[in-house]
């Protein structure tokens, strides 16, 4: 949509909204009126009331959304604040914490190196992580005393990418789950290589391929990448994907000269009130001085740049002239790789129980009982602080609506906004 277009559809909106939409950089995609996309303008003025209202109600500080369609922005909003207390109002080229955003990123970074012939997925990860060589699996007991057994079959490479792998989270309160959060594996001190083989020394949920659950498997994946590439994942995904592809603002650390663009987390206290969370714990690995690479949820990103990251998936593995991963390799990722007996997942923070699961992103199977609009074929992800995003390849479109709440969930902006997209397609 264009400037002038937009204004008119959204007269109504606030001041500090519409000043929100300013940022120094130019689109990642050309915009067109949305119209001619097959978006109806008068659908997209109900969105923008909608979102809106989201941060007027005090649910949220800020609201990123986006809509695309055959590769061209048909709307782009920022609604609300940066930070609240200062009054700053939510631009475009704001930084925010993705967290498990992260995941598909760092799957794009190893399908590389298996189009590269340095990696294979099917190779037992011990091929690059010795320690995981001895893996064990829960059969009994308890956090305090489990009983051991060894795996049927060694964890791979893609089932550290479907979470296939048995690998804990720390989700639950089960007895493995138990001891994975007793380890305190997270630690922004900690080096990534440190952290695998002290993983590797938990129990697994499960022999690895029997069952799906998410799991710490991007975290390994990332180490997989640096033992493959002989590099600090940092430094890999940089020259192999963000600098490729114009992501200049992704990465696993803050920079001084963009501190002043991240967007304030907040969460809500039992009033209900918004309040501003510390540096501490996870938000510390962010920090300059974090030695951990959080491949599991640790980068910082843009809308823009995230949204060069979701065309080039769109677009079977190119953004532009730029080639990423070839068609083969991106549609292996977007469509289920779970067998039959594995699917539909049943993960709460998807809310819908009619989606297999790709590599590092979940892949609607089917239609019938579904909780949210849309054809099957949609691959989608989202960050534990309210950052959401998915591909409609049959419709040629892509959508994120972002925010920095912990947890994200609870302000239930992601079927609100997917019900409203598929709501404003014309045609």
């Amino acid at each position: 949509m264009t400037t002038g277009t937009l204004r008119a559809v959204a007269a109504a909106a606030s001041l500090a909204s519409t000043a929100g939409c300013a940022a120094h950089r130019p689109p990642a995609l050309p915009t067109a009126p949305a119209a001619a996309l097959g978006i109806s303008t008068v659908a997209l003025a109900r969105i923008d009331r909608v979102l809106q209202a989201f941060v007027d109600s005090g649910r949220v500080g800020g609201i990123y959304a986006v809509i695309s369609r055959h590769g061209q922005i048909g709307y782009e909003r920022t609604f609300g604040w940066q930070d609240v207390a200062s009054r700053k109002p939510l631009r475009r080229d704001a930084i925010f914490r993705i967290y498990s955003m992260t995941k598909p990123v760092v799957a794009v970074g190893v399908l590389r190196l298996v189009e590269d012939g340095r990696v294979g997925l099917d190779d037992p990860v011990s091929k690059y992580i010795p320690s995981f060589a001895n893996v064990r699996v829960f059969a009994g007991g308890s956090a305090a005393a489990p009983i051991l057994k060894g795996p049927d079959s060694p964890i791979t490479v893609r089932q550290l990418l479907n979470h296939t792998s048995g690998l804990a989270y720390g989700l639950t309160s089960g007895p493995v789950d138990t001891i994975f959060t007793g380890a305190k594996l997270y630690d922004a001190g900690r080096t990534l290589a440190e952290f695998t083989d002290s993983l590797a020394r938990l129990p697994l949920l499960f022999s690895p391929g029997t069952r799906w659950s998410y799991s710490s498997g991007l975290d390994v994946a990332g180490r997989v990448i640096e033992v493959a590439s002989g590099q600090p994942l940092d430094r890999f995904l940089v020259e192999q994907i963000f600098r490729p592809l114009g992501m200049r603002d992704t990465g696993f650390r803050i920079r001084p000269e963009t501190r002043d663009r991240l967007v304030t987390v907040y969460a809500r206290d039992p009033e209900g009130t918004l309040r501003a969370l510390g540096q501490d714990g996870l938000m510390a690995m962010f920090e300059p001085d974090a030695r951990f690479f959080w491949g599991s949820g640790g980068l910082l990103s843009t809308p823009d740049d995230y949204l060069r990251f979701a065309q080039m998936l769109r677009d079977g593995g190119s953004f532009g002239t730029t080639r990423i991963l070839q068609p083969k390799t991106v549609a292996l990722m977007t469509h289920n790789t779970l067998p039959p007996e594995l699917t539909p997942v049943s993960y709460s923070s998807l809310g819908d129980d009619t989606y297999g699961f790709g590599l590092a992103v979940a892949v609607k199977v089917d239609t019938a009982g579904a909780a949210r609009p849309g054809p099957a074929g949609i691959f989608r992800w989202s960050g534990y602080l309210g950052t959401y995003f998915w591909v409609d390849p049959a419709n040629d479109l892509i959508a994120m609506v972002w925010t920095q709440l912990s947890p994200g969930g609870r302000a239930r902006r992601e079927p609100v906004f997917q019900e409203l997209v598929y709501g404003a397609r014309a045609r």
